[in-house]
This record gives structure tokens, C-alpha cells and sequence, in this order.
């Protein structure tokens, strides 16, 4: 499994927005890397962030944030990019054998 050819990590830009995010039918899973990103700024767009989360899950991707602090209980908060790319892979896994 090639995680790096079907993840995207992405960062929040200047203007606060993430939607000229380059998407191609490849890409299954989403990192987010919010490091260095205000406490406010992660709480004012936890709720796109949960719904971009569901909608990926029912595309069988995963979406994992990489920040320094958690800010909800339901998104999936890991501290770096090794551990985004570790938690995929073991998601990628769960889905094969359909845990």
C-alpha cells in the first residue's frame, strides 16, 4: 500500500481557507497539519472539519488533523505527521480485513 500516492496533507492558509485543495481520484486520505495554528482558529472550523471527517469515512478514506493541542472528542488529533500516516495505515488495515 502506497499511502504517499493516495494522501494528501494539506495546511491552512493565510485567508484561513483549505478549498483550493488539489484533488485527484487517487487520494483516499486527508492530513490536515494544523501545527502552529491558533486554539481559536482550530475551534472556529471544527465543525467543517467533522463534516469533511464523515464524509471521507463513507468514502472509506480516513482524515487525520496534526496538532499540538486536542479541540474535539471526535475528530482523530494526533501530535505529528508520522503519527497521521501510522493511524491510516492501521485504519487502511482495519478496512481490509473489515474490523
Amino acid at each position: 500500500m502506497n499511502l504517499q500516492a493516495t494522501t494528501l496533507v494539506f495546511k491552512i492558509g493565510e485567508d484561513h481557507n483549505f478549498s483550493d485543495l488539489k484533488i485527484t481520484p487517487e487520494v483516499k486520505h486527508f492530513i490536515a497539519d494544523l501545527r502552529g495554528v491558533a486554539p481559536e482558529l482550530a475551534e472556529n472550523i471544527k465543525d467543517k472539519f467533522i463534516i469533511f471527517a464523515n464524509s471521507i469515512s463513507k468514502m472509506k478514506g480516513s482524515f487525520v488533523i496534526v496538532c499540538e493541542f486536542s479541540f474535539d472528542e471526535e475528530l482523530t488529533i494526533v501530535p505529528s505527521i508520522q503519527e497521521a500516516y501510522d493511524y491510516i495505515e492501521m485504519d487502511e488495515m482495519e478496512r481490509q480485513l473489515e474490523l
